[in-house]
């Protein structure tokens, strides 16, 4: 059954004030958005919550993904002294978190062609 967008947009949005719940009560040094997003995966995976309910949202929120950079990108600009400063730090973390999103999405990808051949 396909939910209104407002509903599918609550449901997200539950999730990610939950995963900021979550790092409050527990003082996790995580973030609550990704906390929250961890939480939203698992329910998916588990079957807890079906994707049709939050289908509708989500690939919206996805195709217009890169709209939301724009302001982190602009702050970059703002902020050239200090991109001077930790030059060699950010390109460390920008090539390691790179490789690190590389590896895995090439292993969820494999993971879910052998779950998919199985069936």
């Amino acid at each position: 059954m396909k939910l209104g967008s407002l509903l599918q947009l609550s449901f997200i949005i539950s999730f990610l004030m939950i995963g900021h719940g979550f790092v409050a009560l527990f003082h996790l040094p995580l973030s609550g958005s990704i906390v929250g997003m961890l939480l939203l995966f698992i329910f998916l995976m588990t079957g807890t919550m079906k994707l049709e309910w939050i289908d509708k949202v989500s690939s919206f929120q996805v195709k217009h993904l890169t709209v939301l950079f724009i302001p982190s990108i602009a702050g970059l600009f703002t902020s050239s002294d200090l991109m001077a400063v930790f030059q060699w730090d950010i390109l460390i973390i920008l090539i390691v978190s790179s490789i690190c999103c590389l590896l895995g999405t090439a292993s969820a990808v494999q993971w879910y062609e052998q779950r998919r051949d199985l069936n």
